[in-house]
């Protein structure tokens, strides 16, 4: 990777690394089970860089900790709703794209996502409906952007979970790494000792 010695530099080989981890553990997978399912293809990347934060922030100054909070905060906003957002986009996108739909209405279809998303809170040029062609995920693994928006969000959960139990949090965590996709995510989650299920029923239940 170019390293130019920019946070941004270290927060991404941190994530890349938190993908080399999760492949070594699940290594000794034969082919067809070794990579682990969309939901999860987030974990080990996403959990990196939180451990890689929670360094930056140990001794850091006043500013350079609410700099990098800040900064934080901004990414998780785009690796959550931001990538949400351009799965609903690839949906809408296919349901139009099997009505005979130009690459034009894609764009159009494009922009009213991102309209929907940012509302009137920043003027978006008309240049920004073309954001989707550069967009690698959309053409070579369709829907892949929701394992983003869904890993980070699981990983928050395991790290507070890791904050709770310490070092009693590790055997779990590595279980998750090393079944790569040889189970469903649930049964993977489930078997170490982390219920996803209950929580979505019962946010479910607390919306309707």
């Amino acid at each position: 990777m170019t390293y130019t010695e920019r946070v941004r530099d270290v927060t991404t080989l941190a994530h890349e690394l938190g993908h080399a981890v999760h492949a070594l553990m699940a290594a000794d997978h034969s082919v067809l089970t070794f990579s682990p399912p969309l939901p999860l293809a987030e974990t080990a990347s996403s959990f990196g860089q939180i451990l890689l934060l929670e360094t930056m922030l140990e001794g850091a100054d006043p500013k350079l900790r609410r700099n990098l909070l800040a900064k934080y905060i901004e990414d998780s906003y785009a690796q959550i709703l931001r990538q949400a957002y351009r799965v609903l986009f690839e949906q809408e996108a296919h349901r139009r794209i099997a009505g005979g739909a130009t690459p034009d209405e894609i764009s159009a279809a494009y922009m009213e996502t991102l309209r929907e998303q940012f509302g009137d809170s920043l003027e978006l040029d008309d240049l920004f409906e073309n954001e989707w062609l550069t967009i690698g995920h959309v053409f070579t693994d369709p829907f892949y952007d929701c394992s983003y928006a869904f890993g980070l969000l699981l990983v928050l959960g395991l790290y507070q979970r890791y904050k709770e139990l310490g070092g009693a949090f590790v055997p779990q965590y590595l279980k998750i790494l090393a079944t790569g996709g040889s189970k469903a995510p649930v049964a993977i989650l489930d078997e170490a000792g982390f219920d996803i299920l209950s929580g979505m029923v019962d946010e479910l239940e607390s919306l309707s």
